[in-house]
């Protein structure tokens, strides 16, 4: 009865799972019937919504063209559940990655988020990412779908605050909303920020947390939020503008965590990071520009599990900390671009495991030490820009016995000797930089023997001679190669022309001096081009359309003719100034949306700028100077775009706006030296980045609008010299609060001079040298101004950002100069010459100690000479001349070395040295004065000796009533200095007897000869 009993329980469970199987299935069979689900699994309603989403989203390329038929399940980027229908997972990304979009340039146009989204309440898996949501908000109601996992919102162009509804989305282990933002069309860039990141508590089960790029800067409990999520592996807050956290944090639950990013948080070492330090499990810590010291990174060693480890771009002084041998699991090591110094330790060589190590951009100093070659595993190796001596000989020969070196960076030091033969033996090497050193001796082919995989090659400015034949054949097919000051002319290498998977090539400064081969532009798959700084001579092809270039270097050559018809779609860098090109600039540079530097001086290109080059929309850098150019410039751009839009609402409005748009981010225009007429161009006040304004030298009129100075805050540089402005300067100048060189000279401005000029923030102070004049171009471009001072033309280049200068000379000024100009005390040039100023040079203008040059000749001033001047210690330009100056010349430290007396002529009321009829650098009265002015030098010179005679006696009888007293009061002093007098008077008498009796004798032996 047991047994059966028992057998009987068990078929009854057994029946009850199949009854509940069969109660699921119809529930399933009847879901279906209600019309929710089609052929196959899909269901309509998710069908429907998956439908309307599409209609939103960008596809030219029918990426979603399988969105059609009735199974939504089959479609691409959609996955269901097998068993209920539903759809659990939405795969959007845009299918093109960064690096392709700007390979292939195919950016995402606009889409839209549609709300039919929350339709698809079953989803686990969303991925949005590389699209463009062109700035909109990260919706509210992506927080409703619950179940979802997996959440992807990176790269989409999201902006606005992160919505805390996210927090509902309890499940989620994956959660990526990094890298967003977007430009709005007033050039405006908004990122996505948090204030606060307490709804990240909500989602315990976080594995891979990425936020980077998203404004944290006031989320001040960051640090405790982040604590809070035991299971986290994965955290990425890259460039996120980190608060200093409110509080440390007692006890760090981050315990899995094995990957950690922090970069470019500049402000990091406020917050004084101790506790990473705690985090045993990490593998993976990137601490780039994080603004670090030594004192906090000793540390780091702690982490014994590191593998991959980033301190670069911080501020690492001293010698290699000792700590590093700790890392005994370091495989890749960075620490680039700090203060290190001294030798490389010996302790690296413990670290077994290292791979790739980069220490460039230091200050370490001694030989390549041969613990390199105890690292059997060391594939990369850079120390560029340092200063490393020796040679590489015994390294080269370590290197050779392992053969596992893959890249080797030694560029910018100061290694010499001669490169040895067995390098051509590193059979595994793809990079290769020995640029700027002094190596010495001769490349033959010897030394490229076996380098089969080269694919990166930098060999400029060394000492070595190539001995290479014309018709050598490298073994290596070279994607990069930089050549530049190798003597490699005067004729084109023609081994080149094997390189066709050459997409970089530099061969600057090597007197190439015939032309370019026409085999050359076979080599289409160049995309950087630089040949400048040689003598290449004749014609450019009419048109390089094959080619894609993005940088094209020709500068500096004897190259003319048209300037070729270009493929301008991938063109960053067009630079062909310093040649002989003539004709019009081509119309293909009106599809060059990505130029952002176009340098065009010192050519002969004539006729009109083209409207097209105020519509590129990357433009950063024009120059078109010292060409033919004529012509006014378009004023088609006077309306505001807000009132375009406003006035535009059909479908076509971003076209429209685009044919209207400004080169928004210029920031550097250049067009002195031309044949241009006509009234600025109004479009001008909405390039709001503008650094630099150059149009001097043409014949521009009109009165000087106000928007110059209300617009454009970012000037730094004025120039309209030599052209036929007119009117009254505005004040509203005064607001350019960065300007550094004001040149309005030689045109027709009159009127006073304002007195709000004494407010240029920017030219009260000295500027930091180490300030580029504009941002982020030094790898690309350096600026440079021609300027007037001292009386000579000059090119500033390099010192540029510390000029100041103003030059109003030749004009029509009138009234006084203002006393407000003595504010400007970072000041170092001002001509205010050849106007008609009245009144008194400014009192204290000894005060502006910075000053080398002023000049205020050919004007109506009056009165003396300031005595201030002569504290003026920089000064070494001085010209005064022509006026109705009065008085002495001042005198004393710098205006010592200013002897010419033209400086001073012309004021025929002064005198003083140095002009011609004063001598011996005594300050006289000239024979010219006026009976006026004699009284006046008089009663000062009477005044002066007063005081002297006045001090002289006071002094006497201080000091002869002092010594009586001290004899009245001490006999020993009295009874000595009495003895001192006896004493001299006897050694007086003695000395006259002695002369006397000497002079006796000699009289009388010369009477005694007389008589003989």
């Amino acid at each position: 009865m047991a047994v059966c009993s028992g057998w009987c329980s068990n078929a009854s469970r057994l029946l009850m799972h199949v009854m509940l199987i069969m109660l699921f299935l119809l529930c399933l069979y009847l879901d279906g019937r209600d019309g929710s689900m089609v052929e196959g699994s899909c269901i309509e309603s998710e069908r429907r919504a998956l439908l309307s989403m599409k209609e939103d989203m960008y596809d030219p390329d029918q990426w979603l063209s399988s969105w059609k038929d009735h199974d939504c399940c089959g479609w691409s980027g959609v996955g269901c559940n097998n068993i209920t229908g539903h759809v659990v997972k939405l795969d959007l990304r845009y299918p093109y990655d960064l690096d392709v979009q700007y390979e292939t340039m195919k950016f995402p146009g606009p889409s839209k988020l549609n709300p039919s989204l929350l339709d698809l309440m079953h989803l686990k898996y969303l991925d949005l990412s590389l699209n463009n949501f062109s700035g909109a908000p990260i919706p509210k109601f992506i927080g409703s779908l619950v179940h979802l996992e997996y959440l992807n919102l990176s790269n989409a162009k999201f902006s606005g605050s992160i919505p805390p509804e996210l927090g509902n989305l309890s499940r989620l282990h994956f959660l990526d909303i990094s890298w967003n933002g977007y430009y709005f069309y007033d050039s405006r860039w908004t990122s996505l920020r948090v204030d606060s990141l307490c709804w990240l508590s909500k989602i315990p089960s976080l594995h891979s947390l990425n936020l980077s790029y998203v404004n944290l800067s006031k989320a001040a409990n960051w640090l405790h939020e982040i604590n809070m999520l035991p299971s986290l592996l994965d955290l990425c807050l890259s460039y996120t503008d980190l608060p200093v956290a409110s509080a440390s944090i007692l006890h760090v639950n981050l315990t899995s965590l094995t990957m950690l990013d922090l970069s470019l948080n500049y402000h990091l070492n406020a917050t004084k990071p101790h506790w990473l330090f705690n985090i045993s499990s990490l593998m993976h810590l990137d601490l780039y520009g994080c603004g670090l010291s030594d004192r906090l990174l000793f540390a780091i060693g702690d982490l014994h599990n590191l593998k991959f480890l980033d301190l670069s771009n911080n501020q690492i002084t001293g010698e290699i900390f000792q700590s590093l041998g700790n890392y005994s699991h370091v495989e890749q090591l960075y620490m680039g671009w700090n203060r290190i110094s001294g030798e490389i330790p010996a302790i690296i060589g413990n670290l077994i495991h290292l791979e790739q190590l980069y220490l460039s951009h230091n200050e370490i100093s001694g030989e390549i030490p041969d613990l390199f070659g105890k690292l059997h595993k060391l594939r990369y190796l850079a120390l560029s820009k340092n200063h490393i001596t020796g040679n590489i000989q015994r390294f080269i020969r370590n290197q050779c016995k392992l053969n596992i070196l893959q890249a080797l960076f030694l560029s910018y030091n100061q290694i010499g000797g001669e490169i040895p033969e067995i390098l051509g033996q590193l059979s595994t090497l793809q990079s290769l930089s020995l640029a700027s050193n002094s190596f010495t001796g001769h490349l033959t082919k010897a030394h490229f023997a076996n380098l089969t995989r080269l694919d990166f090659l930098d060999l400029s400015n060394n000492s070595f001679e190539l001995s290479l034949n014309q018709d050598w054949i490298p073994p290596f097919n070279a994607r990069y190669i930089r050549m530049d000051s190798c003597h490699l002319g005067p004729k084109f290498p023609t081994w080149l022309r094997t390189q066709t998977n050459l997409e970089g090539l530099s061969l600057c400064e090597n007197d190439i001096s015939n032309g370019f081969p026409t085999w050359f532009w076979d080599l289409n798959s160049i995309s950087y081009l630089n040949v400048s700084h040689n003598s290449i001579t004749g014609l450019l092809p009419t048109s390089l359309g094959g080619q894609q270039y993005d940088t094209f270097d020709v500068s500096s050559n004897n190259i003319h003719g048209p300037i070729p018809e270009l493929n301008t779609s991938y063109l960053y860098i067009m630079i062909l100034s310093n040649n002989s090109f003539s004709g019009s600039i081509p119309l293909s540079f009106a599809k060059a949306t990505n130029l952002a530097f176009f340098i065009l001086s010192h050519n002969r290109i004539n006729g009109s700028i083209p409207q097209f080059l105020c519509n590129l929309p990357s433009l950063e850098v024009l120059d078109l100077s010292n060409n033919n150019l004529s012509g006014e410039l378009h004023h088609y751009r006077d309306k505001p775009r807000e009132q375009m839009i406003d006035s535009q609402k059909d479908s076509k409005l971003e076209h429209s706006l685009d044919s209207m748009t400004c080169p928004a981010n210029l920031q550097s225009l250049h067009l002195r030296k031309n044949k241009l007429s006509g009234n600025l161009p109004s479009w001008l006040k909405y390039c709001k980045q503008l650094v630099v304004l150059d149009f001097s030298e043409n014949t521009f009129s009109g009165n000087l609008p106000v928007w110059i100075g209300k617009s454009l805050r970012s000037l730094r540089v004025l120039s309209l010299r030599l052209n036929f402005f007119n009117g009254n300067i505005p004040l509203q100048l005064s607001r350019l609060t960065s300007l550094q060189v004001l040149d309005l000279a030689c045109n027709n401005f009159s009127g006073a001079l304002p007195s709000s000029f004494g407010n240029f923030n920017a030219m009260m102070r000295i500027q930091n040298a180490d300030k580029p004049m504009l941002s982020d171009f030094n790898a690309y471009y350096t600026e440079g101004l021609f300027m007037t001072t001292k009386g000579i033309e000059i090119k500033y280049t390099s010192v540029l950002s510390l000029v100041m200068s103003i030059d109003l000379s030749l004009n029509n000024l009138s009234e006084v100069i203002p006393k407000e100009l003595v504010n400007l005390h970072g000041l170092r040039f001002l001509n205010l010459s050849n106007n008609h100023f009245t009144g008194r040079i400014p009192k204290n203008i000894g005060n502006l100690r910075q000053w080398e040059s002023l000049d205020l000749s050919v004007n109506n001033l009056s009165g003396m000479i300031p005595l201030t001047i002569s504290s003026m210690y920089s000064l070494s330009h001085l010209n005064l001349s022509n006026n109705n100056l009065s008085g002495k010349i001042p005198w004393g430290n710098q205006l010592q070395t200013l002897c010419d007396p033209s400086i001073y002529s012309g004021n025929p009321d002064l005198h003083g040295w140095p002009l011609p009829w004063c001598f011996n650098h005594a300050l006289l009265s000239s024979p010219f004065q006026t009976r006026a002015q004699e009284e006046e030098s008089r009663n000062g010179d009477e005044s002066e000796m007063i005081w002297l005679y006045a001090i002289s006696a006071l002094g006497f009888v201080v000091g002869l009533w002092g010594f009586i007293y001290v004899l009245m009061i001490k006999r020993a002093i009295r009874i000595a200095y009495f003895h001192l007098i006896d004493m001299t008077y006897n050694y007086i008498n003695l000395q006259l007897a002695m002369r006397f009796a000497k002079l006796k004798s000699i009289l009388s032996i010369l009477m005694n000869n007389s008589q003989g």
